[in-house]
């Protein structure tokens, strides 16, 4: 049945919806064509929502593939992370006393002219020029704690001085009565709000609570964006309203603008909620629950924390330790509100109990071998996991992240690279690549950077195969070409997944090498078949 609302220009009965959102009707192309200049400020695939329980959340208003934009937008403020070295304050990128050159008017440190005169940099300078104060910066090596109140600053410089960007910063949550139980909280009230009023002399300007609620926002809704290095942190209006998940169905990324830009990262059902994951998805339940409560203020009850086997992968598990047994001990929940009530964790196969103090114990030592160890090392990455794969299931996020590892190194050590390695060595990197998009498939599938990067190495190892099989007479012609066009089927699959990093990241510059790589493939493979015709056919 078709569905009528009223044109957006002329309000007459309308059938002809905006391809865009799906929200907007038009009588006419005509009329739409009219409203675009209006209406592409608010043409989103989703809508504004509002729950007692989840705040302002976004609900998709039509189906979304995957890889199409669902946002993009520039941030409301953007400034240093809190404990950084000096940095520009016009561009961010971070200074030593050969780059650094301080503003003429305020002193604070820029990195050239244009950066002095940059609108960015208006904030901090006008506050300290407003008070007769130059800034003195000498020391590049060591975070420099003046830094920690240039964000807060701004957001004070844009509730005086622009009411509409304001307004929407205003509308953000910063969990103060939360962060009032904090070490931060008091950290951020003597080192960012008392000096930013006295140095500033704010006192019969704002209060202690007003700054302390700046510091909330950013902390709260801040996105670390790794597009200098160091990094900084913006705040961003309407992604601040995806949700979390642990298994998101969006990915973000960046521009080279510092826009944040979020894709679908798998199709996306009308009506469905746009989520983001706020924390390291192959993280272990309890580690990424407690990262989301000490930087988020909320304890994470989402579909995949609420399952201990996390969809079935047993990331956060252990083996069970009968020897004879092959089961996985897997804990009750980890999401137990009542603390005084023991976690009993036990064996899927021979019902062996452990609690869960004996269980947290295995794992905290398992982190201490594994902070201890060179994960530069190809060696003593194999020999962890060959030793440790007894204690812990294949998927444990221990074993996880030292194959993400692995799969880099094993090629990265030797100044011949892959060609270099042995036959064991590449089979082994093929085989962890494997495993590892299977995993990430089923936990974090919206994860475009860290699938690219998987696939990127799994194609290298293929194509690496191919060739020393060839070379030593082990694979035909039609074989050698077969496992070429496997190749360039995974590259082109990763180089789809980093099509929107930016090139100031590292997925970024992978996937140009992946373009590359994808124009040469094409070279010798069309040169194949032209010199192998008769064979192939």
């Amino acid at each position: 049945m078709s569905e009528f609302s009223k044109c957006a220009v002329c309000q007459k009965s309308a059938e002809q919806k905006c391809g865009g959102c799906f929200s907007v009707f038009y009588c006419s192309k005509e009329h739409q064509i009219t409203d675009w200049k209006t209406h592409r400020k608010d043409c989103f695939p989703f809508k504004i929502c509002e729950d007692p329980h989840l705040g302002r959340y976004l609900k998709a208003t039509k189906p979304i593939k995957k890889g199409e934009k669902v946002l993009q937008e520039l941030p409301l403020v953007w400034g240093p992370l809190q404990h950084t070295k000096p940095v520009c304050l016009g561009c961010g990128k971070g200074l030593n006393s050969q780059t650094c050159r301080p503003c003429e008017k305020c002193g604070w440190p820029v990195c050239s002219e244009r950066c002095e005169k940059s609108s960015n940099h208006i904030p901090e300078c006008s506050f300290t020029t407003a008070v007769g104060k130059r800034i003195t910066i000498d020391v590049f090596d060591a975070p420099h704690p003046s830094y920690q109140c240039i964000t807060p600053l701004r957001c004070l410089y844009i509730k005086q001085n622009m009411p509409d960007i304001w307004e929407k910063l205003d509308r953000l949550k910063s969990h103060c009565e939360e962060r009032k139980k904090t070490e931060k909280y008091e950290q951020d009230k003597y080192f960012v709000a008392n000096f930013l009023r006295s140095f500033f002399q704010l006192e019969e300007v704002c209060t202690d609570e007003e700054i302390l609620r700046f510091c909330g926002i950013v902390t709260v809704n801040g996105h670390e964006v790794p597009l200098k290095k160091p990094p900084f942190v913006a705040v961003y209006e309407k992604t601040s309203m995806f949700e979390h998940s642990c298994k998101a169905n969006c990915c973000k990324t960046f521009t080279a603008k510092g826009e944040v830009l979020i894709t679908a990262g798998v199709p996306i059902e009308k009506g469905d909620h746009l989520t983001i994951c706020y924390t390291d998805p192959l993280w272990g339940t309890p580690n990424r629950r407690y990262h989301l409560s000490e930087s988020k203020f909320f304890w994470c009850v989402c579909p995949r924390c609420s399952d201990p086997t996390e969809f079935g992968t047993y990331l956060s598990c252990l083996r069970c330790k009968l020897k004879e047994c092959d089961g996985i001990l897997i804990p009750e929940t980890f999401i137990s509100e009542n603390v005084t009530t023991p976690i009993i964790w036990t064996c899927n196969a021979c019902n062996m109990q452990i609690d869960d103090e004996e269980a947290q114990n295995i794992v905290e030592h398992v982190g201490r071998d594994l902070q201890a160890m060179d994960k530069d090392s190809t060696s003593a990455s194999k020999k962890f996991l060959e030793y440790y794969s007894n204690i812990l299931p294949t998927n444990h996020f221990y074993l996880t992240d030292v194959r993400l590892a692995l799969i880099e190194i094993i090629g990265m050590e030797l100044e011949e690279g892959l060609s270099g390695v042995s036959d064991d060595d590449l089979h082994l990197k093929l085989q962890l690549c494997k495993q590892l998009s299977s995993l990430v498939q089923i936990l974090a599938p919206a994860e475009n950077r860290l699938m690219g990067t998987i696939l990127f190495e799994q194609h290298a190892a293929i194509a690496e195969i191919g060739r020393r099989r060839t070379n030593f007479g082990e694979e035909g012609q039609g074989d050698f070409y077969s496992t070429l066009q496997e190749a360039k089927r995974i590259l082109t699959e990763a180089a789809t997944l980093l099509k929107n990093e930016p090139e100031e990241i590292r997925e970024g510059k992978l996937y140009k090498q992946a373009k590359f790589a994808l124009d040469n493939m094409e070279i010798i493979l069309a040169n194949f078949v032209r010199a192998n015709k008769e064979t192939l056919i």
